[in-house]
């Protein structure tokens, strides 16, 4: 519950700048995938809850953030963009895809990409529904996964079980390296490989360099593939290569414990965009998620004048955003089947997946009011 009620910010002038007017959220994209949600069971719609709520909405991607001016400017039909003044600043505008290993030109097959980057998420849901298109008229369709954290594994076995339904013969590749599933327990590890195998998907543990002539380049092999998704992690936002916030590991932008950015304190961040420089933070949804309602929190009370820190750290009345020592992970398996992480113990089974899928309904449910 929020410490602050709407009434303390009744001469707040509060605007919204997205690039999209839904958000969609990335935990119940592979059950999208999957066939298993339509689109809309994913989505937000965060125009109506600004009009609902009395907020501002622009739709149009920033390009700039000038701290010192406090201004953001946008993209739009003029030339130069628009600026956008403020008095507080809160940003959550996501990360980009790490390419790096890519070395070659990306070509274009029927209008999509050969390698088709996870995020921004918007334009991977419109580049998934041309591959299940193109899939259709396929006799053999050969799609790889990059990528080796938890995200790619539930991508590799939710396009498995959408390509298989298409067609048995269509087939779908993990190119995961040495390193799959790092930092987590190893039976959770043996848990999520077994599913892999159990749904046929050939992991193959080599680093992809880059695509060629409609194949995946490794360090192992090259292999004929129709299309590649990358999931390789998140590198800083486009955006935030024009900007004074103080960043770190390449783009993001450092904030401490109350997710406030540590060059300017009346900049709040979470979610992909930042970097805890306090204490090491994984990025992940389970992260976001928590330390976004702490700094909704901090929002508030730095609004409504209960904390005007005048120097680049927290006041004390704001609050600190704690990570769990053991955070619980519900990795889904294609085929409304999920592996639980809690730590060191790790479960499986389908009635797993309905607790997943109980909780994330109820998250999109509660986002929109």
């Amino acid at each position: 519950m929020r410490r602050f009620s709407i009434e303390r910010l009744a001469n707040a002038d509060i605007t919204l700048i997205t690039e999209q007017p839904q958000f969609v959220y990335s935990g119940m994209l592979p059950g999208w995938m999957a066939g298993h949600y339509g689109l809309d069971d994913i989505s937000i719609d965060v125009k109506l809850l600004c009009e609902q709520a009395g907020v501002r909405f622009i739709q149009q991607p920033i390009v700039k953030v000038n701290a010192t001016s406090r201004t953001v400017t946008t993209t739009d039909s003029e030339p130069f963009g628009f600026d956008y003044d403020y008095d507080v600043l809160s940003l959550n505008t996501g990360a980009d895809t790490d390419m790096y290993w890519l070395r070659t030109a990306i070509t274009t097959i029927h209008n999509v990409p050969a390698i088709i980057a996870i995020r921004p998420l918007s334009a991977f849901i419109h580049q998934w529904q041309q591959v299940m298109i193109d899939a259709q008229h396929a006799t053999h369709y050969r799609l790889a996964i990059v990528g080796a954290g938890a995200a790619a594994t539930e991508l590799v076995m939710a396009a498995q079980v959408a390509l298989q339904r298409i067609n048995p013969n269509h087939q779908v590749y993990l190119i995961c390296g040495q390193n799959l599933l790092s930092g987590f327990d190893q039976r959770f590890k043996r848990r999520v490989i077994n599913q892999l195998k159990r749904h046929g998907i050939t992991m193959i543990k080599a680093r992809a360099t880059g695509y060629s002539k409609s194949h995946l380049l490794t360090t192992q092999d090259s292999l004929p593939m129709d299309t590649v998704i990358a999931a390789t992690g998140v590198t800083g936002a486009a955006w935030t290569k024009c900007t004074d916030l103080e960043t770190v590991d390449n783009g993001f932008i450092a904030v401490n414990g109350t997710q406030q950015s540590i060059s300017h304190p009346n900049v709040f961040a979470v979610g992909d965009v930042a970097t805890r420089v306090d204490q090491k933070v994984a990025h992940s949804g389970v992260h976001a998620v928590h330390g976004g309602a702490v700094m909704a929190d901090n929002l508030l009370a730095y609004v409504a004048g209960e904390s005007v820190p005048k120097k680049p750290l927290p006041s004390k009345s704001l609050k600190k955003y704690q990570p769990s020592a053991r955070t619980l992970y519900l990795l889904s398996c294609g085929d409304k089947y999920a592996i639980a992480s809690w730590g060191k113990i790790s479960l499986q089974g389908h009635w797993l997946w309905y607790l997943k899928r109980h909780i994330d309904k109820r998250f999109v449910k509660t986002d929109q009011g």
